[in-house]
């Protein structure tokens, strides 16, 4: 049986936001902590119950990457997004987890695949320093 590698850090990437998202590679390691991306049709189609499931399943973060505020594609997904992601913090701090481990990283207009690939390393760094700050406690 083939076991499945779980990604440290998932990032639901918003498809209409950059279609050569479709480019990226779907699992690198950035800082040593393993990056996974996940296409989904619209940032407002992500709900909480996804992100929680995601964290449930072992993955330690997750980050949404939506259009750019008030340029979405569909109107209001990414407000709808940023909504969500900020339930899903509220949660994970009401029973006591980090809530930044749930984020989302507003994609700045005519953004590249090597733009979006260096967005995505910087939220996984920023993962990484806040992992480590929260085991160095």
């Amino acid at each position: 049986m083939v076991q499945k590698s779980i990604p440290d850090f998932l990032v639901y990437l918003c498809k209409n936001c950059i279609p050569e998202g479709a480019k990226l590679p779907a699992h690198w390691t950035e800082s040593g902590v393993r990056v996974g991306i996940k296409e989904i049709p619209c940032s407002g189609k992500i709900d909480a119950q996804y992100i929680l499931h995601s964290l449930e399943g072992g993955v330690r973060g997750v980050c949404v990457i939506t259009c750019p505020r008030g340029e979405c594609t569909l109107t209001q997904g990414n407000y709808r997004a940023e909504i969500r992601v900020k339930t899903v913090q509220r949660l994970l701090s009401e029973i006591g987890d980090d809530p930044q481990r749930a984020g989302l990283v507003q994609c700045p207009p005519d953004s590249t695949v090597d733009g979006i690939k260096e967005i995505i390393n910087g939220a996984a760094r920023r993962f990484s320093g806040a992992v480590a700050a929260a085991i160095n406690k």
